[in-house]
């Protein structure tokens, strides 16, 4: 099963088609860049993935979970670092991801919390505040 799957997807503002049909596929474990010149759709789709906005037609699913229909569950298995970093500077790493735990539906759950700080290697910094932290820790936390 993909990680990222992407079938036919379109979406147009106005008279601009901001995307014609893009189809892709990322597997579990591939890095995938996206580039192109401004205006090319970029975060436009990235939007779409994330489900913060809606193609006008195709479909993008997450593990198999179908962004609009499932969006709970591809959430919880999806991770976006934005382009601008947005985090409340006076939080410490771990109320950080306890609050951007909840924009994924999931419950309070600090050993969960102390698991993926473990994984991004940020443990000796949970009770620092995110303003003190270096531009890359910053995105280790937001993703």
């Amino acid at each position: 099963m993909a990680a990222i799957q992407i079938t036919n997807v379109e979406k147009c503002y106005k008279s601009l088609k901001a995307l014609d049909g893009i189809s892709l596929t990322i597997e579990q474990g591939e890095f995938f860049g996206l580039l192109g010149p401004n205006g090319a759709g970029k975060t436009t789709l990235i939007s779409i993935i994330a489900g913060l906005i809606r193609a006008d037609a195709g479909s993008v699913s997450i593990h198999g979970y179908d962004v609009v229909s499932d969006y709970r569950e591809a959430r919880k298995r999806l991770g976006v670092v934005p382009q601008e970093l947005v985090f409340d500077p006076f939080f410490s790493v771990r109320e950080t991801l306890r609050m951007q735990s909840g924009y994924f539906g999931l419950k309070k759950n600090d050993a969960w919390i102390d698991e993926v700080m473990h994984h991004l290697d940020l443990t000796n910094k949970a009770d620092v505040n995110m303003r003190s932290l270096s531009g890359g820790m910053k995105r280790r936390v937001l993703v």
